[in-house]
């Protein structure tokens, strides 16, 4: 590659699942590597599930060397054993496992040298791995400022090493899944930059990312009573100064919105915002109430909007709800836009 051209090898958290989902059924140990809070653990969970996997969590910066190769004792002939770890499964277990290896470049060295043998041979002194068991790794870079020891080349050579990157499809898509508070949703949508904003320089010790916006969005689904001040302090605590500004701000747009039914009951007829921020504040609103329904009436003011904001609307619907693509008003609007 010519001097100056540097390729990205990151990949986003579907194209990383589908990754690591290979190689998990090929039992190659893999070291996954990203900034805080970018969906590392998430995305191993969510593999091992896919997978029917038995999902288990080991820190190992929370390790001891004797934690893996577990206790001697005497067995009935006088010879020294050794007793393995519970978090480890039976060597003679028949089922399907997915071990992950947390925050392993903080694990001091004398714990990495021990997985060693473990990455490579499955076993661990006297303890083999079982058959149906695939072994895994996560951890932050060094340049993340946080609490990593370097990783000795004889381990690092026994792993396939990915990098994670947020990408703001991914998790708006992950969200309208798993109950993301519309009103994060649409403004991440709106300041896609804002989803993930780490920089290891900097000394305020909240800062954006996947996250912390799944913190706000359980804040924002409690805030009922507080005070703009006070709630406020509690965004500006969780995503850092700059983010819970802009955040708040949109808030107070999303509250002065009128109600979404009285759109639904008239979509021909209802005003159309003339503030962008306001518009999509009032399309988070519909589409948290799309139904097979009023599917009808929410494509019928979609189509008065900007191409580009209904096309927004109509999309974020299926996302959270897929069935709704098998109805007639959305096989109507998408009929509509091959014309």
């Amino acid at each position: 590659m010519p001097d100056g051209i540097a390729a990205d090898y990151s990949l986003k958290p579907s194209e990383l699942a589908e990754t690591l989902a290979v190689l998990v059924e090929a039992r190659q140990p893999t070291m996954i590597w990203g900034p805080p809070g970018c969906a590392k653990s998430q995305v191993a969970q969510h593999v091992a599930a896919i997978a029917k996997r038995i999902y288990v969590d080991v820190r190992a910066l929370l390790l001891d060397r004797v934690d893996l190769m577990g206790i001697p004792w005497r067995d009935s002939a006088g010879r020294t054993r050794w007793a393995p770890p519970s978090f480890l499964p039976p060597s003679n277990d028949t089922g399907l496992w997915l071990i992950n290896l947390e925050e392993l470049p903080s694990a001091v060295p004398m714990v990495q040298a021990a997985l060693y043998q473990l990455a490579l041979d499955r076993k661990c002194g006297e303890y083999e791995l079982p058959e149906g068991a695939s072994l895994i790794a996560c951890g932050n870079r060094d340049s993340d400022r946080g609490v990593t020891h370097r990783m000795p080349t004889p381990l690092a050579s026994r792993f396939v090493h990915l990098e994670i990157r947020a990408d703001v499809a991914d998790w708006c898509a992950w969200g309208a899944a798993h109950g993301i508070a519309p009103e994060v949703l649409f403004f991440i949508q709106m300041r896609p930059d804002l989803l993930h904003q780490f920089d290891p320089q900097s000394k305020e010790k909240a800062f954006p990312c996947p996250r912390t916006w799944e913190f706000v969005s359980n804040i924002v689904r409690k805030r009922q009573g507080l005070s703009p001040v006070a709630l406020r302090a509690l965004i500006r605590g969780t995503v850092g100064e700059a983010a819970a500004i802009e955040f708040c701000g949109f808030l107070a747009i999303w509250q002065e919105l009128p109600h979404p039914q009285a759109i639904i009951a008239d979509p021909a007829g209802a005003p159309v915002p003339e503030n962008p921020s306001t518009l999509i504040a009032l399309c988070g609103s519909l589409y948290r109430l799309a139904d097979d329904i009023n599917l009808s009436a929410i494509v019928t003011y979609a189509q008065r909007l900007r191409r580009e904001v209904g096309e927004f609307l109509v999309g974020s619907c299926v996302k959270r709800d897929p069935t709704l693509q098998h109805t007639p008003a959305f096989i109507q609007w998408a009929a509509a836009k091959t014309r």
